[in-house]
């Protein structure tokens, strides 16, 4: 049975129903679900009605964001579909209508390198997330909030999901929301998120990747301290083919880190990472 066939069979009731939301954000009115539906796994996410008012005007942007591309078969999306809770069989909590987001469940992209990973490996990888983020930039959009687990493995290719911060390249939405954890160092200074914050990112996100670390901070201002003074990058030695692409993506300041997903694929072919595959 195909994901779309699923949805125009609402009687199906969802199996092996499972909540994943986070503590907080369940607090706050929202959820999301994992389930099966015949031998098929899914996520499920919505927001309950008259909750948390900021976080329900940001999952109401990630639904207008799915129902604006739903025709064009976008390759950075997850299958997924829009559903109202009229129409399907479930055993939600405290659902009185409204709609959801429906999309295949898929695995995480950054899964750990072993100790046999191999550079040309480990550039396609890089290079797959690399084009599926471009792919989003050259479709004239910014995700605002890219973090490790938002790039997903799903029929051999790369995705992105979580478009709750995205928005229009021009069009900068007014509240600032991101995680401090990813967030580039003009961020933390009021500057609006662009291309370049969602490379710094990228970045961070790939470092941590690389060196099977976790940056670490206690605070919104010790990670403003991170970010803007204290980052420096270092690479085990089997590894420092990648630091061009790395510095380029981290680069404290905005003038001087890549422009485009472009500027960050040549560094990944430049002459000395070729040079470290043929060796």
């Amino acid at each position: 049975m195909s994901f779309t066939t699923w949805i125009f069979d609402p009687k199906i009731p969802f199996e092996n129903l499972s909540l994943a939301t986070k503590t907080q954000s369940y607090t706050f009115g929202r959820r999301i679900y994992t389930f099966q539906a015949n031998q098929q796994a899914y996520w499920l996410k919505f927001h309950q009605a008259n909750s948390q008012h900021i976080l329900a005007k940001a999952f109401q942007r990630e639904l207008n964001f799915y129902q604006l591309h739903q025709h064009t078969q976008q390759p950075f999306l997850l299958p997924y579909q829009i559903i109202q809770f009229s129409d399907v069989v479930n055993q939600l909590d405290a659902m009185e209508g409204g709609g959801g987001l429906l999309t295949a469940n898929s695995d995480a992209f950054f899964t750990a390198l072993t100790d046999d990973s191999e550079i040309e490996s480990i550039q396609q990888k890089i290079l797959a997330a690399l084009d599926t983020l471009d792919a989003l930039h050259q479709l004239g959009w910014i995700h605002g909030d890219l973090k490790t687990e938002h790039f997903r493995f799903y029929e051999n290719s790369c995705r992105l999901i979580d478009f709750e911060q995205c928005f229009r390249i021009g069009f900068p939405i007014q509240t600032l929301d991101a995680t401090p954890h990813y967030m580039a160092p003009e961020l933390f200074q009021g500057t609006g998120k662009t291309i370049q914050s969602d490379l710094y990112a990228l970045g961070i996100i790939l470092y941590e990747w690389l060196t099977q670390l976790t940056l670490k901070a206690g605070s919104y201002h010790d990670w403003a301290v991170l970010h803007c003074q204290q980052l420096q990058i270092q690479l085990p030695s089997t590894l420092q083919c990648f630091f061009p692409v790395l510095k380029g993506l981290l680069e404290k300041h905005i003038e001087q880190r890549f422009s485009s997903v472009s500027a960050a694929k040549a560094a990944l072919n430049a002459k000395d990472l070729l040079e470290n595959k043929n060796k």
